[in-house]
Formats: structure tokens, C-alpha cells, sequence
């Protein structure tokens, strides 16, 4: 919405994977510790198999029987006992995800400056909110869009759209951070104001509108030629 050539930002939507958190996989590395038969790569490549041939849950309770099926599949395949099938019924993946050190200071920032903020990411899993809340984050966001959920995935225009009518802004209301160029092209097709974030290397692909950290985003926010108002 612009007033007297200034354009004012009510939200920022954040991918998730590599925006917000990362993988930490010494969790579900340790489930294989004394199986040295099960090798946590072909684990991992039966686990793409599995989601191909069944296809990704679009709710919690779907998922839940999604992540047992795959434990079943696993344990008949490689004869593991009752125990061993126990302990994978009860891993919960949300433990794997870690917050970057930058994540949860400026989602602070955001909510002191009255912002709202959204979550949208493409991770397969029904439960994105659940995940954001194991990481620690999950109290400073306002809105997070599963793309299983929500039937859409960036960068197709439903995905954004969707995002921007949960928070309740238009898209010239709202900023964008996701660290794949095509997720962020695809924001700005729909007229989000959307950023790039290249974490630890050098600023390619997107010129200005690149941050090589979250902590970059403050700054954003001061600019005047994007008239932001606090």
C-alpha cells in the first residue's frame, strides 16, 4: 500500500530449510547405532523410494501413518526385531532440526516492530508447525503454509497466494526471504517484494536484493527507497 510514494511492509515469509533451520542428522543416525547392517544412506535413499511410490501426507494424523508404513517397510526388509522396529516408531524427525543462530533475533525483531510473520516451505511433511516449534521458533510465527497442506509448492503462484491471505496482507505488503532463486522468483511474479539469502557465499544471483544472513534483513527493513514504515 503506498503513501506519498512509501510502501509499507506488514509481513515477511520465510522459507524454512535453509532460511530458518538446517538438518542436523546425528539423531537418526544414532536409531542405526547398533545396526550396522542398515546403512543410514540406503535408509535415506529407501525413504525418497517410499515417498515417491505412496506419496507425501497432507495431514498430521496422514503423516503418522506415512512415517509407520516406512518404518514397517524398513524393518521387514532387513529382518529387524521388535525392538529395533519399536525405536523407529518412536523417533520423531523434528528433533533432526536445529534453528540457525540468526533465526529466532530477528523473528524477535520482526514481532517488536508489529510485523507479522509467515513460514512457507516445500519439506514434504504435513507438520511444518511442529517442527518450527522443536526448533524453538514456533511462538514468533504467526502463520506457517505446509506445501503437502496447502496443495501448492513455490514456486507456483497458489503457494504464495495462499501465505499472503493467511497473514492478511497484499503482496506489495510483504517481504519475502527463501535461499532458492527459483522460490524467489517466483515471489516477485506475484509482486512480493522477495530476497535472496545466500548463506556463506558470495552475493550472486540476485544482485541488491541478496543477504548473506538474516541479520542482513534489518537493515532492509530501515531502507528508505523500499519506504518501509516502522
Amino acid at each position: 500500500m503506498r503513501k506519498g510514494g512509501a510502501m509499507s511492509i506488514h509481513a515477511v515469509i520465510f522459507d524454512r530449510d535453509g532460511v530458518l533451520t538446517y538438518f542436523d542428522f546425528a539423531p537418526a543416525v544414532e536409531l542405526f547405532r547398533d545396526l550396522p547392517q542398515v546403512p543410514f544412506e540406503a535408509v535415506r535413499q529407501r525413504w525418497f523410494s517410499w515417498s515417491r511410490a505412496v506419496g507425501t501426507p497432507r495431514t498430521v494424523e496422514a503423516e503418522r501413518q506415512f512415517l509407520a508404513g516406512f518404518w514397517d517397510v524398513l524393518c521387514d526388509e532387513w529382518s529387524l526385531d521388535g525392538r529395533a522396529r519399536e525405536r523407529f516408531h518412536q523417533f520423531d524427525y523434528t528433533r533432526t532440526i536445529r534453528p540457525f543462530a540468526d533465526a529466532r533475533p530477528t523473528l524477535l525483531a520482526l514481532r517488536e516492530r508489529g510485523l507479522r510473520v509467515g513460514v512457507l516451505s516445500n519439506f514434504p511433511m504435513a507438520s511444518l508447525e511442529a517442527s518450527l516449534a522443536a526448533a524453538g521458533l514456533g511462538d514468533l510465527i504467526d502463520v506457517a503454509c505446509a506445501a503437502p497442506v496447502i496443495g501448492a509448492s513455490k514456486p507456483e503462484p497458489a503457494a504464495y497466494l495462499h501465505a499472503l491471505a493467511a497473514l492478511g496482507v497484499s503482496p506489495d505488503e510483504c517481504l519475502l526471504v527463501d535461499d532458492e532463486e527459483a522460490c524467489v522468483e517466483g515471489a516477485r511474479a506475484v509482486g512480493i517484494h522477495a530476497f535472496l539469502l545466500k548463506r556463506g557465499g558470495a552475493a550472486q544471483g540476485a544482485g541488491e536484493a541478496t543477504l548473506r544472513g538474516l541479520d542482513a534483513l534489518s537493515p532492509v527493513l530501515e531502507m528508505r527507497l523500499l519506504g518501509v514504515v516502522s
